[in-house]
């Protein structure tokens, strides 16, 4: 038998058996899925932190420039657009562990949101050197390394970024929001 076939096999085989015992071993998301709406969207998503930040940050953005007369784009028309984009990975994790997995937003959902916005986004080492006048950040914030404590949030619009979950909180990326 070819390395390539026997590979197959072996992937194959756990697969199968994450599709079939993984349920077995699954949190409550198995019995208890994200609720949608009548669209089809997670409903949970609307309001977690990704969906916010990208708000408070486009909004921040027009503040800056002074555009005052510009139509705030809420939360919930932000996390539609991200649903829009495809939620396979999202659905088959809420279903095999737990529903709030809906929330998560990665950092490559936030990229592609900006760019159908006219922005790109661009990786920054030191929070310090950012100037509240004039940049504009996701920042990903985690509290202890292995729990459910990771929040997006907006630099400057958020002010206690540093400190969120307390003296634990620790700051994991910075990406600045730049015009193409």
């Amino acid at each position: 038998m070819s390395i390539r076939k026997h590979i197959f096999k072996k992937t194959a085989w756990i697969f199968s058996l994450v599709f079939v015992l993984g349920p077995l071993f699954s949190g409550c998301g198995i019995f208890r899925p994200p609720l949608k709406d009548g669209d089809g969207y997670y409903t949970e998503h609307f309001h977690c932190c990704g969906p916010v930040a990208i708000e408070n940050a486009l909004a921040e953005y027009n503040k800056q420039a002074g555009i005052a007369n510009k139509r705030r784009i809420s939360s919930k028309e932000i996390s539609k657009q991200m649903q829009d984009d495809g939620v396979f990975f999202k659905r088959f994790l809420s279903l095999l562990y737990d529903r709030e997995v809906v929330c998560s937003t990665w950092s490559w959902e936030i990229e592609n949101l900006v760019e159908k916005h006219g922005f790109k986004l661009v990786s920054v080492k030191d929070f310090k050197k950012l100037d509240p006048s004039k940049d504009i950040a996701f920042v990903l914030v985690r509290g202890r390394f292995i729990s459910k404590e990771w929040h997006w949030m907006c630099y400057p619009v958020d002010e206690d970024i540093e400190t969120f979950f307390g003296p634990k909180t620790k700051i994991n990326k910075i990406l600045l929001l730049k015009l193409k």
